[in-house]
């Protein structure tokens, strides 16, 4: 699975737009194409709202002849993460995964726990209230890939209030076998994942719980 950071480069204020896609091959055993070349319509985590996410999805409607994103999934409903749904929504038909129903174009209202069967993976969708009450972790198990939206994963003391059912969901996070988060901000966590959140849940339990 390729994985591409739409917000890239950006000169404002926004939330990752990741693009999940199947990368393709010419025959068995060769190298894998250009970033530019896909076998199938992608997934979307977040839109984030930098209107210059539309030109390259645009452009990669142009390179590949096929529609960029089928799925969106929206880790949150905060401006940040989702301002681009409507844009995305009017120029093609895309089916949109949320915990919330309170914002327009949701056509999926989810609980946490469903599984989504998209560009050949399977991504789990899990319920993490903490940042925000809609908040969700997405987790593909065949890449071993976390988008962890703005769920705060990396705790390095044991001096904040945290709430139980945010505990009890990290306790969920704890168990995956992760090789990277990929986060609604900043770059993505590459290495020792599984010791990060083991240490994190160790700080969170020290912590105060309400």
């Amino acid at each position: 699975m390729l994985v591409r950071n739409l917000s890239t480069g950006s000169d404002i204020y926004t939330a990752n737009a990741y693009l999940c896609t199947n990368t393709t091959r010419k025959q068995a055993g060769e190298e894998l194409k250009e970033d530019s070349e896909y076998d199938a319509c992608g997934l979307l985590i977040d839109t984030g709202c930098d209107p210059r996410i539309m030109t390259i999805l645009k452009t990669i409607a142009s390179e590949t002849g096929r529609q960029p994103a089928c799925t969106i999934i929206l880790t949150h409903t905060h401006y940040d993460h989702a301002r681009m749904l409507s844009e995305v929504q009017t120029t093609w038909q895309v089916s949109t995964y949320a915990y919330s129903a309170y914002l327009d174009g949701i056509d999926h209202v989810v609980q946490g726990g469903e599984e989504i069967s998209c560009i050949r993976h399977t991504f789990e969708l899990i319920h993490v209230p903490g940042h925000s009450t809609d908040s969700l972790c997405i987790y593909c198990p065949e890449e071993e890939i976390l988008f962890s939206g703005d769920t705060p994963l990396v705790i390095w003391g044991t001096e904040g209030t945290y709430e139980f059912p945010f505990v009890r969901a990290f306790e969920t996070l704890v168990r995956l076998k992760i090789a990277t988060i990929y986060p609604g901000h900043g770059s993505p966590i590459t290495g020792d994942c599984n010791r990060i959140l083991d240490q994190s849940l160790r700080n969170l339990r020290k912590s105060r719980l309400i």
